[in-house]
């Protein structure tokens, strides 16, 4: 055995064990509860701290002045040797739409430098559009909504060289349903979001069963009709992202929406702009400052985007009652068996990537 990490609080399936960690060639061997037998190896005290499996952030445009608001592809390998540092193994970059001609281009300039990483591993692009509702933009352009149309569909899967694992789309648009099968047939997850759909327009393909930033540029729960929230919220099937800033969902409905959902379905992103982690910068060719959680325009005061970091909204969904099991669940677990990935979970034969953290979500190691 390589090292084994024990005296620690073990974080795996929702649940806290006490005990060790074993590891062996980079991949955990075993889990061994407190009063167990240790294997021969070397021994690291984690005294009473918590090992959770490594952040997986499946929705971020950028962090620490980096970002994918721009032509240099370049700055996604910042992007993750920062994201790292703050105990992110895996992060899918996402790109905002744009006139189609601009957002290939910014796409091509990302998709270059994907496997070049050496922190935070990046699963693939999310986009985040281009073929969503005109009413529900959120911080978006006009132009940059589009007629599903399988040409550009196509087009933007080859500007990505194919790695992209996720496309957020609006199931009501005329013509959706080729592009949600083009998605299905080369792994990339179909998410509903940025839509005015109602609840049986979510439902209507059958094929549908994650969505974007859930309450956030969606339709919302009406008295007749549960909208795209209630879909995501009322279907066992579903799954959908939160931003648990406590700005962009209030803590109140995220509780709400935690004690109508499985844990297993909630997933935590943070949706976080390119200043994510400083006080402020440019974010879309626009300057922004941090004020009360949230990056707002200089130039008006409007909310410009997320300012959250995965261990902050992981620390936010403990406190809201997910706990440290269900909050490594959110921030971890469940993003990594969506994407079918090789870390992200606590168990013998996946890749040992975790986080030492204390009971005040303080990050005391990554290891990866």
């Amino acid at each position: 055995m390589d090292k084994i990490y024990s005296n620690a609080l073990i974080c795996q399936g929702g649940k806290i064990i006490e005990g060790s960690l074993a590891v062996k060639g980079g991949f955990v061997a075993d889990i061994i509860p407190a009063g167990g037998a240790l294997p021969e190896g070397e021994i690291k005290d984690v005294k009473g701290n918590y090992i959770m499996p490594v952040f997986i952030d499946t929705h971020i445009h950028g962090f620490g002045g980096y970002g994918t608001d721009c032509l240099d592809g370049r700055e996604l390998l910042k992007m993750s040797e920062l994201l790292a540092k703050n105990g992110v193994g895996g992060f899918a970059p996402t790109i905002y739409p744009n006139e189609p001609k601009a957002m290939i281009k910014n796409i091509e300039a990302m998709a270059e430098y994907i496997g070049l990483e050496k922190g935070a591993k990046i699963m693939g692009l999310h986009i985040e559009g281009p073929f969503i509702s005109p009413k529900k933009l959120g911080v978006m352009k006009p132009e940059a909504a589009a007629k599903p149309n399988l040409d550009l569909m196509k087009a933007v899967y080859e500007a990505a060289r194919g790695k992209i694992c996720a496309m957020t789309l609006a199931p009501e648009l005329d013509g959706i349903e080729k592009i949600i099968d083009f998605c299905l047939e080369r792994d990339i997850i179909p998410q509903v979001g940025h839509t005015d759909a109602s609840y049986k327009e979510v439902l209507a393909s059958g094929k549908l069963s994650h969505a974007t930033h859930l309450f956030n540029a969606m339709r919302g729960i009406g008295r007749r009709d549960p909208g795209a929230a209630g879909a995501a919220l009322l279907e066992g099937n579903f799954s959908f992202e939160i931003i648990a800033d406590g700005v962009h969902v209030c803590p109140e409905i995220v509780k709400m929406a935690l004690s109508l959902k499985d844990k297993s379905k909630v997933i935590l992103v943070t949706d976080a702009l390119r200043p994510a982690g400083t006080q402020g910068g440019l974010a879309n060719n626009e300057e922004v400052s941090l004020e009360g959680g949230v990056f707002r325009r200089v130039s008006d005061g409007v909310v410009a985007g997320s300012a959250l970091t995965m261990l902050k909204g992981a620390a936010n969904l403990s406190k809201w009652g997910m706990g440290f099991g269900g909050a490594a669940m959110a921030a971890a677990e469940n993003p990594a068996r969506l994407h079918k990935l090789d870390f992200g979970i606590l168990q013998s034969g996946k890749r040992a990537y975790f986080n030492i953290i204390d009971r005040d979500f303080n990050l005391l190691e990554t290891v990866m």
